[in-house]
């Protein structure tokens, strides 16, 4: 027998962070010797628990035989906002039933459980229609009752107003609270107790008793995350992970600033990303010292990184300035037109709380102060960050960096937030605050993380940069004219960075005969021991490497040099490109420095072997003049695959800009349509709104006859610039 308890903040479980704060489903465990399983979370109606935080779904996944369920709800079902009202008699009741149905299907016993009363003076009842509407729904449907409700009024009215100050969360200064803290709805480890206490006392038979009383609680503190020395594998400090709890408070103070970030405008988000710029810059070697040592990708190559980074923040307050963002548009009215045709101006706005997910392989650039956090603050988004458990330092300090910005260009430093630990992964896209995600990395990790944002009761875009195969086809007219400078560039390429780029060319088609693989053989064999970014990834490597060496008729052709127990060979395998037909891993990425020449004998079998390609970040084409023809056919198959087409170079290297596009079909990504890298990244996280006929006084600023933002805008169907003759509509002739 398990005892799962769905409900609100008065029930949750509190990390030590929060402590003395605590629920009474936290204090229930230490009275009774079943196991409690506690997933109440802090604002949580019978609506959004269903809807928006995936509570439901969660319990109904876990419950079974001989379980029993908690339903308390009433807190904040009477609240107009974050998708949480209920009519008492209505969606209130009919969500209740949903955990009733769900717990009876699975053979499990459901219990409602009317609210706990807050603390207020003479005792007077703080929770409307909600307790008598779960007493007829009980009644109704025969569903055992636990009234705590009246329970705990009793109580608080026995004790007095004194005495029930001290099981609620009134405090002095505190460590956890440095301003102190006045709340009559939330408990302190005696008020938990004691409505724990309460509760068995009404629940009778439906309950196992307790078997003890316990004296106080004991907050456990959630499990850390290390920062791991990439090269030697020791342990270089902790990060604490963020509770499901936390995640939702920290998403809550997002939603809080979202008009903070969208009525600063244009000109006042270009200052922050500036500050936030220049924040990094200043910070630079600290950030690549502790970089270098989560992820040995060396102080070269991350100083350049952090360069980048930066650089995209400035970009972005460049595509602030300039407007095009957010697409003004403006059409005017015509009373005389049959029908009559409405003013109508549309522009794009903020799509809300933004998550976004760190990436392994770039710490700064598609992480914590990336292209994703940047393209969002430019849009309006707040961000959440959940960090990269390969470098949680970096993380902090790449966060206190953004946060010094903000402070600096007199915004709240909360614009952008960080969170630790998977668990606090899942809570982000869970969390009906979130408005989109952007991720980069696994296709397993990506999927999933996908797939929970669809099963929402709200869907969320997801935007996840996932595996990408990144094919790289050499002519036989490119073979016989170049073969040893593009060996050199593709080793090269196939092997920067430990071969852990999203853009590694893994798989080459080369004319069989051409020697291609032999020549790059003697750059393969010359590269030393590589370390890769952590331990998953270097056993991930390991096991595809392995794999595919027991491919028949796949033949090894060079290996790099062995080293440390930590570090890899680079690997490069070859064999006839018939081999796509009978493997699958022939199609699928290879994370870390191994690349694959299958060797085509004619123009079918490489266009053929072309198709059968996945969705992929790039496909590069290496040709010469005189094979137009050829060439023309497979742009024409590439197109179809690939969100970028590298022409006699090497995919390696994003050139971020207002041009670039980092995207590609499934699983390259999860939306085809939209770059991660680049000035369109931005659009990800805005929306079109318009508004017909409204009232000048309602109007933002941007959609207002005198163009205070001297934005571009396009006026009945003619773009106009700001500097121009046209801020003024021009008129229109009368309807014929």
């Amino acid at each position: 027998m398990r005892i799962f308890i769905a409900g609100d903040s008065t029930a949750a479980d509190y990390p030590s962070g929060q402590a003395p704060q605590a629920g009474w489903g936290q204090a229930l465990a230490e009275f009774v010797d079943v196991p409690v399983v506690n997933a109440a979370y802090p604002g949580a109606s019978a609506r959004s628990s269903v809807e928006r935080l995936g509570m439901h779904d969660r319990i109904m996944a876990e419950i079974g035989p001989d379980d029993v369920l908690l339903i308390c709800f009433g807190h904040n079902d009477g609240r107009h906002d974050q998708g949480r009202f209920g009519a008492p008699s209505g969606s209130y009741t009919g969500h209740l039933r949903r955990y009733v149905a769900g717990a009876r299907a699975r053979g499990a016993r459901p219990v409602l459980v009317t609210s706990v009363e807050r603390r207020t003076p003479g005792g007077t009842p703080t929770h409307g229609a909600y307790p008598d509407a779960m007493r007829a729904l009980a009644r109704a449907d025969r569903v055992p009752l636990i009234d705590l409700q009246a329970a705990s009024a009793r109580r608080w009215r026995e004790l007095g107003p004194d005495a029930t100050r001290s099981l609620f969360l009134w405090l002095g200064p505190h460590p956890n609270y440095p301003l102190g803290s006045a709340d009559d709805t939330h408990f302190t480890a005696a008020g938990a107790i004691e409505v724990a206490r309460l509760l068995l006392a009404e629940a009778g038979p439906e309950l196992p008793p307790a078997v003890r009383m316990p004296a106080d609680l004991t907050w456990k503190a959630p499990m850390p995350v290390p920062s791991i020395d990439a090269r030697s594998g020791e342990r270089r400090g902790e990060y604490p992970t963020a509770t499901p709890q936390e995640v939702g408070a920290i998403c809550r103070r997002a939603a809080d600033l979202l008009p903070v970030l969208d009525g600063a405008g244009p000109d006042g988000r270009a200052a922050l990303l500036e500050a936030m710029a220049g924040a990094l810059d200043d910070r630079a070697d600290a950030l690549v010292a502790a970089a270098d040592a989560e992820t040995a990708l060396g102080t070269v190559r991350l100083t350049g990184e952090v360069a980048r980074t930066s650089g995209q923040l400035r970009l972005f307050a460049e595509v602030l300035r300039e407007g095009s963002l957010l697409d003004v548009r403006l059409d005017s009215a015509d009373p005389g037109a049959v029908p009559p045709k409405p003013d109508l101006r549309r522009m794009n706005v903020p799509l809300g709380v933004v998550g976004v997910f760190g990436a392994s392989n770039f710490p700064f650039a598609f992480s914590v102060g990336g292209g994703d956090t940047a393209s969002a603050l430019a849009a309006g988004c707040p961000v959440v960050v959940k960090a990269h458990e390969l470098h949680p330092e970096t993380s902090a300090l790449t966060l206190a960096a953004l946060r010094a910005g903000a402070a600096t260009a007199g915004f709240p430093e909360d614009v952008v937030q960080l969170v630790h630990g998977r668990e606090a992964g899942t809570a982000l896209v869970q969390d009906g605050r979130v408005r989109a995600i952007g991720f980069t990395g696994s296709v397993r990790g990506g999927r999933y993380l996908h797939d929970l944002a669809m099963a929402r009761p709200e869907p969320i875009p997801f935007y996840g940069e996932l595996g990408s195969l990144n094919p790289l086809v050499v002519t036989p007219g490119a073979a016989e004219a170049r073969l040893a400078e593009i060996a050199a560039g593709l080793a090269a390429s196939a092997t920067l960075g430990a071969g852990q780029f999203c853009v590694k060319p893994g798989l080459v088609l080369a004319p069989a005969g051409a020697g291609l693989a032999e020549a790059m053989a003697e750059h393969v064999t010359a590269l030393g021991p590589q370390t890769l970014l952590g331990d998953a990834i270097r056993t991930g490597f390991s096991e595809g490497a392995a794999a595919r060496g027991t491919i028949p008729g796949l033949r090894t052709v060079a290996t790099g040099r062995a080293g440390e127990a930590r570090e890899v060979a680079a690997r490069l395998m070859a064999g006839p490109v018939s081999l796509l037909g009978t493997s699958e891993l022939l199609l699928e990425e290879c994370f870390g420095p191994l690349t694959v020449v299958l060797e085509y004998t004619g123009a079918d079998e490489l266009a053929e072997a072309l198709a059968a390609a996945p969705g992929t970040l790039t496909v590069t084409l290496h040709s010469e003049p005189a094979e137009t023809e050829l060439a023309g056919r497979l742009v024409a198959l590439a197109r179809d695959r690939a969100g970028r087409l590298v022409f006699d170079s090497y995919p390696t290297g994003v050139a971020v800009g207002w041009a670039q596009q980092h995207g590609g079909p499934y699983p390259a990504t999860t939306a085809p349509t939209t770059t991660s890298v680049g000035t369109a990244a931005v659009h990800r996280f805005l929306r079109p709104v318009a508004y017909q006929n409204c009232p000048p006084p309602l109007l933002p600023p941007a959609l207002r006859d005198g163009n205070p933002w001297r934005l571009p805008r396009r006026v009945d169907g003619t773009l106009t610039l700001p500097d121009g003759l046209s801020d003024v509509r021009p008129e229109r002739p009368a309807a014929q």
